[in-house]
């Protein structure tokens, strides 16, 4: 597959450029997507993979920018991670990609990232270090904080954290601040024991760091809880604290304010591991990927205690998987292995989970798979990128796959690509919460559904969210919506905003700026 330039694709980093970051709606396309390949007749109903295509990296993490490149770091070779800028309006070959230099000395290989919304950098959290040991190298923590600038493509340094952290989650807060929690402080070695970073901390806006010492707590995002510290699955909940799962099914709500306040709820979820995918698909509502194939699904609107209820069950564990929430709100799940880190069980098809009917339906299937340290991420075309996997693992894979969902096809099995409805006006300010404003289309708009920018590493996306937006009003190809109603519900930063024909087509993307 190609993307074809229909004379706004030019560069799209400099197209975001021309204007503020501060503004509500940084303009651009991909243009509209042809083929070269023979798309199967049940394209409609599974999606396609694109070719496999290299990258210069393992793309371990990944984040939309809100150009809508791909900022990705991940190992080149041993022991020599890369940092690489994915433009996808140039396609897939070597000259879309820009291989950065680091310069900041901060190994962020195993890091934690999320996207600072009032400049729309992406914020890069601990990550690894390496030194000497009589004849080996050890790798462990550090405390080091980055940023990536779109603007002129480098990291930056910022004021470090009072704790090392290596596998810890970065979660984007309503007020624009940052809680990091959970991460490895000292990786075991012979005669060197493992340490934790069981206190969160949170970043305030302008940088400095504060350390929430009285919700310290081994079994939510430390030592124990089925290593809870790895990767801690958390989300801001719709009253503004942080809701946490850990891998045996515990649930926690942190209240970040003061010292903080940690809360152990008394129910629990099936149990998990934590290298299986969750994904919150719509306001206060996760999906997540239990042991044994099972699914579930959590509701957080209350201010009880959750409530918990059956999503299913995959065909496989889906171990190292991941799950993306697509323009139209159904889940897509990709890679993984019933038997871990392994290619004894590992999968080649996706499923995708409807959450109106509460159905997995069989997708399309890869050329390659996806194990440990993979990644998927939704692009602002409504494609998903699929990349990496490996280091350990039985595959190094420097290469990625595009999945183009069924939407994007005519539902008449040509496996030909939909005429795709475009906005033509949309706000240029920054949009606000509960706040009306118009968009304009080339043709009458069928739905607006609006997705948050995504930012991802093992098996793990905290940032996606998910928006049907209703129309109060509509006159010809204009329609009237309402973003949505609580900075708690849509934290502030950047969204994909999506607008959809009658045949069930979205448009291209338009990114807008909750603020």
């Amino acid at each position: 597959m190609r993307f074809k330039n229909n004379g706004l694709v030019q560069k799209i980093k400099h197209l975001m450029y021309a204007v503020p970051i501060s503004l509500a709606l940084l303009i651009f396309s991909y243009g509209s997507i042809t083929s070269v390949m023979a798309a199967g007749p049940e394209a409609h109903l599974k999606g396609e993979f694109g070719p496999l295509h290299a990258w210069p990296i393992v793309p371990v993490h990944m984040t939309l920018m809100p150009d809508g490149r791909v900022f990705a770091v991940g190992p080149q070779t041993k022991n020599n991670l890369k940092y690489a800028v994915w433009n996808p309006a140039m396609g897939t070959s070597a000259n879309a990609f820009e291989t950065l230099p680091n310069t900041t000395s901060t190994n962020i290989f195993c890091a934690g990232q999320a996207m600072i919304p009032e400049t729309g950098q992406a914020l890069i959290i601990g990550g690894d270090t390496t030194y000497a040991m009589p004849g080996s190298t050890y790798g462990y923590h550090t405390a080091d904080v980055n940023v990536y600038d779109p603007t002129t493509d480098t990291l930056i340094t910022q004021t470090s954290m009072a704790y090392s952290r290596w596998y810890a989650t970065a979660v984007t807060l309503p007020n624009g601040e940052h809680l990091a929690l959970g991460g490895r402080d000292v990786r075991p070695a012979a005669g060197i024991a493992a340490e934790y970073a069981p206190i969160p901390e949170v970043r305030a806006v302008n940088g400095s760091w504060r350390s929430l010492s009285a919700a310290s707590s081994d079994a939510a995002y430390g030592a124990i809880g089925g290593n809870s510290w790895y990767y801690p699955r958390a989300w801001v909940n719709p009253q503004g604290s942080v809701f946490i799962v850990n891998p045996i099914g515990l649930m926690y709500k942190l209240d970040t304010a003061g010292a903080g306040t940690l809360t152990l709820y008394k129910k629990r979820i099936l149990a998990g591991k934590n290298f299986l995918p969750s994904a919150m698909f719509s306001p206060g509502r996760i999906l997540f990927v239990r042991k044994d194939r099972t699914a579930i699904i959590v509701d957080i609107n209350g201010t009880g205690e959750p409530t918990s209820s059956s999503g299913g069950s995959l065909s496989l564990d889906r171990q190292y998987g991941n799950a993306t929430v697509l323009a139209d709100g159904r889940v897509w799940v990709n890679g993984g292995s019933s038997t871990g880190n392994d290619l004894v069980g590992a999968a080649l098809d996706s499923e995708l989970w409807n959450p109106v009917t509460n159905t997995w339906t069989t997708t399309a299937s890869a050329s390659t798979v996806r194990l440990y340290h993979s990644a998927a991420l939704l692009l602002a075309d409504g494609t998903v990128l699929t990349g990496g996997g490996g280091v350990p693992g039985p595959l190094r894979q420097m290469n990625g796959e595009v999945y183009y969902p069924p939407y994007l096809f005519k539902k008449d099995g040509t496996g030909e690509f939909a005429p795709r409805p475009e906005i033509v006006d949309a706000p240029s300010v920054m949009i606000g919460w509960n706040q009306v404003f118009p968009i304009e289309a080339t043709e009458n708009i069928a739905r607006v559904t609006l997705v948050r920018a995504g930012a991802v590493t093992h098996a793990f996306n905290n940032e996606q969210r998910f928006f049907e937006l209703s129309p109060i009003s509509q006159t010809g190809n204009s329609v009237t919506v309402r973003s949505p109603a609580s900075v708690n519900d849509a934290p502030p930063g950047f969204y994909l905003l999506f607008v959809w024909n009658a045949a069930g087509t979205p448009s291209l993307a338009k990114v807008v700026h909750l603020g």
